[in-house]
């Protein structure tokens, strides 16, 4: 008897030869397109929800053999990650909507269908690696032009053992070889990018026009506290991104923004840099390797250079020493820690607070 999976389609070229692999490869593959917010651009823009990803989904389907279905997912996309998305700017924080989108819909709601349906996996295309071993499941970054296990960090041990990533050894190229091969209509689609829900470019359009505003006008201080001018809401800000004040000496940036009192903190370039940092909601892939303080490479934003540094966790809280300062540690955004080659991911949180 074949091992059913569920293998979600989103209408583009990694996720049709995702399923096409796995189908090749002898599992009873059932391809889910996930219906998760109604946009108003072109579907070849960058979004992954129009009428025509539902069709190139719903062809490849076709021609791979597998049946196909559109599950609307609007109501716990919008709760999960569209509203966190939006609480996170207007607390003073910089969200990384894909990793919810992963934990809470991916992994959560389709994870919940697979279940219904009888189905062992859920397979979607990322970059990345996983090993299933008797001892438990690791995940290892992909090919390093496409490496996606970053965005994955947060996912516990129990929900990657439930994923296959058939696109883990691959390059962006071996992927649209294999569509070609396959007969996929999608072979030759551009990209997506960015926030798929962002269609316009700018995030603080979609606040405004889902009804959150990007809050109240406040203050903006220098690091001794003093006003230096204005802004509109802190929704519109994020640490280490150009504050665009006239008549300083050097280029101001944003260092910090204090939501408690509706202020954003600025200064000079070399004030975004922190020793360290404090996160929460901790997710350990290899708890055996946080004993005690645990020397690691840091990502501490999508497509970052890994840095050396030392890791202890606390309870809940992980306090991340650099090696080296880094620049703009940013609240809101995930860390993902590595083993020291590079290639494993051990574990990920959600930075609260950079040290000062």
């Amino acid at each position: 008897m074949k091992t059913r999976v569920v293998a979600a389609m989103s209408g583009g070229v990694d996720s049709a030869v995702a399923a096409g692999l796995l189908a090749e490869a002898g599992y009873e593959v059932v391809g889910v397109t996930m219906q998760m917010y109604a946009p108003t651009k072109p579907s070849y823009a960058k979004s992954c929800c129009g009428a025509d990803d539902f069709d190139d989904a719903r062809r490849s389907a076709a021609i791979l053999g597998i049946p196909h279905y559109v599950l609307h997912f609007e109501e716990t996309f919008e709760r999960n990650v569209v509203a966190r998305f939006a609480d996170d700017y207007l607390s003073g924080r910089t969200p990384n909507p894909c990793v919810a989108c992963n934990n809470f819909v991916k992994l959560g709601t389709l994870r919940d269908y697979a279940d219904r349906l009888g189905a062992q996996y859920v397979a979607t295309g990322h970059y990345a690696r996983i090993e299933h071993e008797p001892k438990g499941v690791r995940l290892f970054r992909g090919t390093r032009a496409k490496d996606q296990a970053y965005a994955l960090a947060q996912l516990s041990p129990a929900q990657l053992s439930r994923l296959l990533l058939p696109l883990g050894t691959l390059t962006k190229e071996e992927t649209r070889a294999h569509a070609s091969r396959l007969g996929l209509p999608v072979h030759d689609k551009p990209e997506s990018q960015d926030i798929c829900f962002v269609e316009g470019g700018d995030y603080r359009d979609v606040l405004v026009q889902r009804g959150y505003g990007t809050g109240a006008p406040g203050e903006m201080r220098d690091g001794r506290g003093a006003v230096v001018g204005a802004h509109e809401g802190i929704a519109g800000y994020t640490v280490g991104q150009r504050a665009g004040i006239g008549g300083a000496e050097a280029p101001q940036y944003v260092t910090r923004i204090d939501a408690a009192t509706n202020t954003i903190v600025i200064g000079r370039e070399d004030e975004l840099l922190s020793p360290g940092l404090l996160a929460g909601h901790v997710n350990l892939i290899r708890p055996e390797r946080f004993a005690g303080e645990t020397d690691v490479l840091a990502m501490i934003r999508y497509r970052a250079t890994p840095v050396r540094a030392r890791a202890r966790v606390d309870g809940e809280t992980l306090q991340v020493r650099f090696d080296e300062p880094q620049r703009a540690v940013t609240p809101g955004q995930l860390i993902a820690l590595l083993d020291l080659s590079g290639e494993e991911v051990l574990a990920g949180a959600t930075i609260a607070e950079a040290l000062p």
